[in-house]
């Protein structure tokens, strides 16, 4: 009797283990299915488009969507800058500022009667910013135009900063916040001899300090935040 009762045991065991068996093999896929895909949804990617020149012809190539086009430059006109990073790229000449990204062609802005042409530009992931003696000029790279603010005549340029999806332009009176999804830079103004101390971007947000406040532009709202300083 042991022995029968053994035996009755192991085969019990084994329709036990493969009925489970059984179960798993079938819940398996669809369980696996429900909770991930088989690549992920996006591909994390960093300089996905370049600007090449060849004569008076500027090429554009992305490594996502392929050729974004081609640019002739005007006779005479002189290549000053030319830097891809993240989906954008900016190129200064003698007569404009000229920006590519990957969800569009080239788009340029020209410069007015008595502006000097900027020799550099600040590129990031998303956002290209160039200053001029009398405009902030921002390049966005989700809609692919360019973003301006003329300064007034007593305004001068002191700071420019950004991040992976922020921009930011200090002057002397102010501070200038640009998000790549807002088309517009956002205000700051200074108080009455206000003093910079610094300032610096991040991946979303940027952070100025004076002598009196300390304020946060945040890239996803385009809203500026400040605190007052504790000068005990």
């Amino acid at each position: 009797m042991p022995r029968l009762a053994s035996k009755s045991r192991l085969r019990a065991l084994a329709l036990g283990a493969a009925f489970c068996a059984c179960i798993s093999s079938s819940l398996a896929p669809s369980a696996v299915q429900a909770q991930i895909g088989l690549y992920p949804d996006e591909v994390d990617r960093l300089d996905v488009i370049t600007i090449e020149q060849d004569g008076r012809d500027l090429h554009a190539f992305s490594s996502v969507t392929g050729s974004r086009g081609r640019l002739r430059l005007d006779l005479e006109e002189v290549v000053l800058f030319n830097e891809s990073r993240g989906r954008i790229g900016i190129v200064l000449t003698s007569h404009r500022a000229i920006g590519v990204s990957t969800n569009g062609g080239f788009s340029e802005t020209r410069y007015r009667i008595a502006e000097r042409a900027p020799e550099r530009a600040l590129v990031s992931q998303r956002i290209g910013l160039v200053a001029t003696g009398r405009r902030a000029l921002g390049f966005v790279g989700p809609s692919g135009i360019w973003i301006e603010e003329a300064l007034t005549p007593e305004e001068s340029i002191e700071a420019v900063r950004a991040g992976a999806a922020v921009g930011i332009v200090i002057t002397n009176r102010r501070a200038l916040g640009l998000a790549p999804e807002v088309g517009r830079f956002a205000s700051m103004p200074f108080q009455l001899r206000e003093k910079l101390e610094s300032v610096d971007a991040e991946d979303t947000l940027a952070k100025l300090r004076t002598d009196r406040r300390l304020l946060i532009f945040t890239g996803p709202g385009a809203v500026w935040t400040f605190r007052n300083r504790n000068l005990e």
